[in-house]
């Protein structure tokens, strides 16, 4: 693909889709009603940065609670793992009363286990998305959505999709209409959306439009870095991804994960955001709030959409 083909971002097909959605049941957010939102998602990130995911579970429970909205607690058990100490998972679930089949957002809350034993901060992957999720758990609740909407937090997600994996199992004879999945969302002007597959066309779709919408920069990657949204594949539910990043490096993702062998990218390349994600040098201080609320937007302008058909 060129570059000129890479950074055309959205079609004009997305557009019509766009105009030819249902009513909306409340108009687009703007970046000024969502901005006080995040006066404190930084801070928020930075709590989420502890020494073991059993005190990051703690965390991330206090924050729907700040917020009054309810939630659940779905425990999981896995086999014993070398260098892993937990044989527990929580997955922590917020439901937003509606029609089915309903509509799963979900954001992992774990953090990758380093080489010596300790975790990474795991600001960027995944707290940054962690800390937007809450606050769709609280803005969502206050919308008249008519689709049945699940905000799940997802565990061990590093340590195979496990968390994800159990949700889909466990909810197995629940309709899902799509599966919204939001990981690596804290700083950068360019939102990574994807994966192209042949199941997920509408909420794809949905996706550009929901971009367009915002006049976000979205890139479409046929093919997305792996996250919770393969569980649902896997599933047989239609599911997106979305992730930011600066653009340069948007640009470098998209050649290393579908550039082929003639990507043009030099033997041994790695995009900065890989040498970031799954070390100790990924924390809240590479945080940028405005990409946090821009992930906000698009994915309650998807949603939105999602549950209006």
């Amino acid at each position: 693909m060129t570059t000129g083909r890479f950074y055309s971002l959205v079609s004009m097909a997305a557009s019509a889709a766009l105009a030819a959605c249902a009513v909306r049941t409340m108009p687009p957010q703007t970046s000024a009603i969502v901005a006080p939102l995040f006066s404190g998602a930084q801070d928020d990130v930075g709590r989420l940065e502890r020494d073991t995911n059993d005190a990051r579970f703690d965390v991330l429970t206090s924050m729907p609670t700040e917020r009054h909205v309810a939630f659940a607690v779905e425990a999981f058990t896995i086999e014993p793992r070398k260098g892993e100490p937990r044989t527990q998972g929580r997955n922590v679930v917020v439901t937003i009363p509606g029609r089915s089949p309903e509509i799963v957002i979900g954001a992992h809350y774990d953090a990758a286990r380093l080489p010596d034993g300790t975790l990474s901060r795991g600001a960027v992957d995944n707290a940054a998305s962690t800390a937007v999720l809450a606050r769709l758990a609280e803005g969502l609740a206050k919308m008249r959505l008519r689709t049945q909407t699940r905000i799940v937090f997802f565990d061990m997600e590093e340590l195979g999709l496990l968390g994800s994996a159990e949700f889909v199992r466990a909810h197995r004879d629940r309709p899902m209409r799509a599966m919204v999945n939001l990981d690596v969302n804290a700083y950068g002007d360019a939102v990574m959306i994807g994966p192209r597959t042949a199941s997920n066309g509408f909420a794809l779709e949905s996706l550009r439009a929901s971009c367009v919408e915002i006049a976000a920069a979205c890139v479409e990657f046929p093919r997305m870095p792996p996250s919770d949204d393969i569980s649902f594949q896997k599933g047989g539910v239609p599911a997106v991804s979305m992730a930011t990043v600066p653009a340069a490096q948007a640009h470098q993702l998209w050649l290393l994960l579908n550039g082929g062998k003639e990507s043009g990218l030099q033997p041994g390349f790695t995009p900065r955001i890989l040498d970031t994600i799954h070390t100790a040098a990924d924390t809240s201080a590479l945080v940028d709030r405005d990409a946090m609320a821009q992930a906000y937007r698009i994915t309650v302008s998807l949603v939105t959409t999602l549950s209006a058909h």
